[in-house]
Formats: structure tokens, sequence, C-alpha cells
């Protein structure tokens, strides 16, 4: 994967790591809870995400080239519709309208393809989307298992998920002649483990809290073999359990 298409990707990961925050906001929660007051709109779009994601999922393992079966049906039927138009409203300016609006759909349509495949990674092609739901799932029971104990803790596994694993990525990808240990650089390690160290210090004002579960957290980045599914949950569990002693 090239430079560029590496820093787009992790651009989109801080982006929608950080949406899933937006379930755990008071607003979020205040707006539903009056709606139905007996259900957690939290955990209702929680498992409506990951059952939706989950589906996808399935779906790409069994068709592994279901954008091109996608686009290669549109096109079939949009040709069809243009060749109808034609033959019943040839050389008239609806006909010409409509294939203005087929020429920008087809080139809107290359476009998505091209970036789709800038941003997949090969296993991905392969397997389809697991790291977005992987993620989907350590969030869920993130919050399943310690929001009524430590709410910040479940914020601070997202947060996790959006900085420590983006950022190391980033910075990996600018410092590409540093040795790697493991998936990233040094420069890495440390750029995550102390911009990630201010901001749950920012938020707790515990010195000692904030830096041990920052550098555990990227040593968590480091070992895992995906840390889209371990991050916010061991992140999550640490920062709740350490919370109580430092």
């Amino acid at each position: 994967m090239s430079m560029r298409s590496e820093v787009l990707r992790k651009v989109m990961h801080i982006a929608s790591s950080l949406l899933l925050l937006i379930p755990l906001t008071p607003l979020y929660r205040d707006l539903f809870s009056k709606e139905q007051p007996s259900l957690d709109p939290t955990l209702l779009t929680y498992s409506i995400l990951l059952f939706i994601f989950s589906l996808i999922n399935s779906i790409q393992i069994r068709l592994p080239n279901i954008e091109d079966i996608v686009v290669s049906i549109s096109r079939e039927h949009r040709e069809r519709f243009l060749e109808y138009i034609n033959e019943k409203f040839s050389n008239s300016p609806l006909s010409e309208f409509v294939k203005g609006i087929e020429r920008i759909i087809n080139r809107f349509e290359s476009q998505l393809m091209i970036f789709i495949d800038t941003i997949k990674r090969d296993y991905e092609k392969r397997y389809g989307y697991v790291s977005i739901t992987f993620a989907l799932l350590s969030v869920f029971l993130s919050y399943v298992l310690w929001w009524g104990y430590n709410q910040t803790g479940v914020y601070i596994g997202i947060l996790a998920l959006a900085i420590v694993d983006g950022l190391t990525s980033l910075v990996s990808v600018v410092d590409r002649k540093s040795r790697r240990i493991f998936k990233h650089t040094l420069l890495a390690y440390v750029v995550a483990s102390s911009v990630f160290s201010l901001l749950i210090y920012s938020i707790t004002l515990k010195p000692l809290l904030s830096i041990v579960v920052s550098i555990a957290t990227v040593v968590i980045e480091m070992l895992s073999p995906e840390d889209n599914l371990t991050l916010p949950l061991l992140s999550t569990s640490l920062f709740c359990i350490l919370n109580n002693y430092l």
C-alpha cells in the first residue's frame, strides 16, 4: 500500500473511530431515551452497527468481489434503461439529459472503485472488512462490561482505537527509514504514547494513571495480531481496574 493510501486509510480510521463516541454522549442518550425509556440507546446503536457490519462481512467472505458484482449489475440495468429512452425519445432533450446523467454516474463509479481499491488491504480483499467488525465487537463488549462501573473507561477505549492505532500507523508511514519494532517504529510508539497520555491526563488529572495506561496501550498495539479487536476492550479494562489504585 502506498504512502498516500495508508495516510488516507488511517485518517478515515481515526474519523470513524471518533464517531463511535457519539452514542455515549448524554445528548444522544437523552434524545433517544425520551422516545423509548426502557431501551438503552447506546447498546441498541452498537448492537445494530455490529449486526450490519457482521452481515456485510459475511457477504464479503462468500462473495469477495461483491463491489464489482454490484457495479456490473447497476451498469447493466442503466444501459437497458438508456436503450429504452433512446428508442422512445431518440434525439430528444430527455435522451441527452439521461446520457449526461449516465456519464456522471459512470465517472463516479470508476472513481469510487479506484478509491476502494486504494484503501483496501490485501487481507480485506480476501476476507472483507473484518477490522471494522472487530472494532465494533470490542467497543460493544467494553460498553456491556464496563459502562455501569466506569463510564470514562469506555471513552478511553474508543480514544485508544482512534489515537494510538491511528498515530502509530501515520508516524510509521512518515518515518519509513527507521527500523520497525514489530509493526511500527520507535518514534511512532513514543508519539502515540505521549499524545494518548496527555489526552488521558486532560480527562482524569491523574498523571501516573495516564502514563501507565498509555504505555500499556501502546504495548497492546505493538503485540496485538488485530489491534482493532484488542485496543478498545483491553484499554478500557486496564483503565477501569487501575483507576482505583493510581
